[in-house]
């Protein structure tokens, strides 16, 4: 049987950020999550819950990774217009667990995902709501790494944590399979600049782990 990987997260300190802000990382939450479907035709559902929670579901879970990251860079990347942030949202921006599982419900009319897969981000976003330095998990039951997510996940915890918001917007389009010329002409800097934000914030070790992910072969044993 075929596994699938979904995404629960949640924007930190929501509440410490104004009505107007909160709208604006919604409106940029939806356009994202619209913007990306089309390239994950295939399964891919995102919504918006509660109105500062995420969650998605894939039929591919090879995709998870790259779409967790984009989200949580997407996030910390955004400088609220009225220039009120939380400490705490500016370091974490979002708590992001991905949960690779069975799914016995995908149903996007009726609104509803079910199962294993949505159990298991969804027990790892409420875990990290009591941890304050864990903002990113992977989660398996059987995991096919042989321990590999569990460290993928305190390397990414650690890099993107530390990263500048103009840090997180360069990694950000850089994701979306952008050359470096294409990310300079959407950010209005130089290539230098691109390359010098991608490699202070530790690119090499992210993109390692996202191809090293995008090649496993997830099964239900």
């Amino acid at each position: 049987m075929n596994l699938y990987a979904t995404i629960s997260a949640d924007i930190v300190a929501s509440t410490s950020l104004s009505k107007d802000a909160l709208v604006e990382l919604t409106t940029q939450v939806k356009g994202f999550l619209n913007e990306i479907a089309p390239h994950y035709a295939v399964g891919f559902w995102g919504r918006l819950v509660k109105g500062d929670s995420i969650e998605c579901v894939m039929e591919h879970p090879k995709d998870a990774l790259r779409i967790a990251i984009m989200l949580k860079a997407l996030i910390k990347s955004v400088v609220p217009s009225d220039g009120v942030t939380d400490p705490k949202f500016k370091q974490f921006g979002l708590r992001i667990a991905i949960g690779i599982g069975e799914m016995r419900l995908v149903d996007r009319k009726l609104d509803m995902m079910d199962g294993e897969a949505i159990y298991q981000s969804g027990r790892a976003l409420m875990d990290m709501q009591d941890k304050t330095k864990d903002s990113f998990q992977i989660v398996m039951k059987d995991d096919v790494t042989g321990g590999a997510l569990p460290v993928i996940s305190v390397l990414l915890n650690q890099i993107i944590n530390k990263a500048t918001s103009r840090q997180c917007e360069t990694l950000y389009h850089r994701l979306q399979c952008r050359m470096d010329a294409e990310v300079a002409e959407k950010m209005n800097i130089t290539r230098p600049g691109v390359n010098q934000n991608l490699n202070n914030m530790g690119w090499d070790a992210i993109e390692r782990s996202v191809n090293y992910f995008e090649q496993l072969k997830f099964e239900a044993k």
